[in-house]
């Protein structure tokens, strides 16, 4: 999700990798690490940028309400793909702020 010259994400975690190491990273966040300098495509184009793990308790609630609170038209797909039953906004909600809990709060800072 996008919010002016910022962009969140979330690195996620197979469960049972989450709950038998907790700090383990996908390779895509390894190398953020090692060089923080992104390419991100987005609706309106291309942007340079640079990404960090978030930390700041205020950021974190920024982008647990942008990745978890908002839902959109393909949040009803990924819903039904990975729960049972008909998808609804508080099913979505609640998936999403799982995959927020157990996954790694990314900003990526975007180039103007």
């Amino acid at each position: 999700m996008r919010a002016g010259d910022r962009a969140y994400l979330v690195q996620l975690m197979p469960p049972q990798v989450t709950l038998d190491r907790p700090q383990a990273v996908n390779a895509w966040l390894r190398n953020v690490r090692a060089d923080p300098r992104v390419t991100l495509e987005l609706r309106d184009g291309t942007h340079h940028g640079t990404a960090r793990e978030i930390t700041d308790p205020a950021e974190l609630e920024v982008a647990r309400a942008l990745l978890c609170d908002i839902v959109v038209p393909v949040d009803i797909g990924e819903c039904a793909i990975h729960l049972r039953g008909l998808p609804s906004r508080a099913k979505i909600r609640a998936l999403h702020e799982y995959w927020f809990r157990t996954g790694r709060a990314v900003a990526i800072d975007l180039a103007t």
